[in-house]
């Protein structure tokens, strides 16, 4: 007689799996650590999917970094033009954005930062690559000028710490009250950068303002 595969273990197969993936990344994942998560055998686990790859693909689809992809592009779009109109605008689709977060935390987690040996390996590097392009093209038709190596080095810099922040805090924010305070609090430090460091780049005098108080600099050296 053949065996009788159930939705409800399979189901929480998935979640296991997702979590374990979220935890170790796709390289660390273990089928066995996918089954004791699950509360299942690991030979249990083999009858409803093939392999840590078959789980994966499941879980993480074209179609959900397609959507992630869209939305970032839309809302990077919208913050770059933002810096030019003092901060103002981009707020539906920081909502949406929120709420894409929300639905698949896990799932971001591991595309931004989990997903080495996959075919997402390059995801966290794209993002953070469309968030420096988008936002120098908007700086530099502001400024009339290119940016120089420099900014667009420290740029990258920023926006990799932004990668693995959002990571981290979507890792350990799993309800989303507290989720959506991490993450008005991070932008509340990042986003008055991101305008400071877009003063520097058009040469606005004010740039220089800070720097006698600049990280590493201490009084009377």
């Amino acid at each position: 007689m053949p065996q009788v595969l159930k939705d409800e273990v399979r189901d929480r197969i998935l979640g296991a799996a997702l979590e374990v993936f979220a935890e170790r990344g796709y390289e660390g994942a273990t089928m066995i650590a996918i089954a004791e998560r699950a509360g299942v055998g690991t030979a249990s686990t083999y009858r409803y999917f093939a392999g840590k790859r078959e789980l994966f693909e499941t879980l993480v689809t074209p179609e959900l970094a397609e959507r992630f992809e869209s939305l970032l592009d839309r809302r990077v779009h919208a913050l770059s033009a933002a810096l030019s109109a003092g901060g103002r605008g981009a707020d539906d689709l920081g909502d949406q954005m929120f709420r894409f977060w929300v639905e698949n935390r896990l799932a971001v987690v591991i595309l931004l930062d989990r997903a080495a040996g996959t075919a997402y390996a390059r995801f966290g590097e794209r993002f953070v690559q469309r968030l420096v392009a988008s936002t120098l093209a908007e700086l530099e038709a502001s400024a009339g000028r290119g940016a120089t190596g420099v900014a667009r080095k420290v740029l990258t810099e920023i926006f990799e710490s932004t990668r693995r922040s959002l990571a981290a805090l979507l890792e350990d924010h799993p309800d989303e009250r507290s989720l959506r305070e991490a993450i008005e609090a991070f932008w509340s430090y990042q986003v008055p950068g991101i305008h400071g460091f877009a003063r520097w780049v058009r040469g606005d005098p004010r740039r220089g303002r800070t720097s006698k108080s600049a990280p590493g600099r201490s009084r009377g050296r």
